[in-house]
């Protein structure tokens, strides 16, 4: 009883890993903003539109982009951007209804 038990515990440990490896790679490099970027948000007045702006200041390639959280609206998210070191590009939104909550950078190696 005790061989079959741990038969399936290695079997179930082996699935796992091999479901964890064959997600996509992109998604392993993404990551919020850390030292290699300056990155910063401002909404306008009426609070409807939202305006973002990375800059690379890191040693390598990245793609930055930014998901405008709307309020009740739906959220909207811009495409990505590829920022070579010491470039800097930025992206907006307007948001209905409510307007913009918040403003979310994601950032992958290259």
């Amino acid at each position: 009883m005790r061989s079959k038990l741990r038969a399936l515990t290695v079997g179930a440990l082996l699935l796992a890993g091999t479901v964890l490896q064959a997600a996509p790679a992109q998604a392993a490099l993404m990551r919020p903003p850390g030292s290699g970027e300056s990155c910063t948000y401002s909404v306008s007045a009426d609070g409807k539109t939202g305006k973002g702006i990375c800059k690379n200041v890191g040693d390598h390639m990245i793609e930055v982009k930014f998901i405008f959280v709307c309020g009740w609206a739906l959220d909207l998210e811009s495409p990505w951007l590829a920022l070579a070191p010491g470039e800097s590009d930025g992206a907006h939104a307007t948001c209905g209804g409510s307007g913009v909550g918040s403003i979310i950078a994601e950032v992958r190696d290259l």
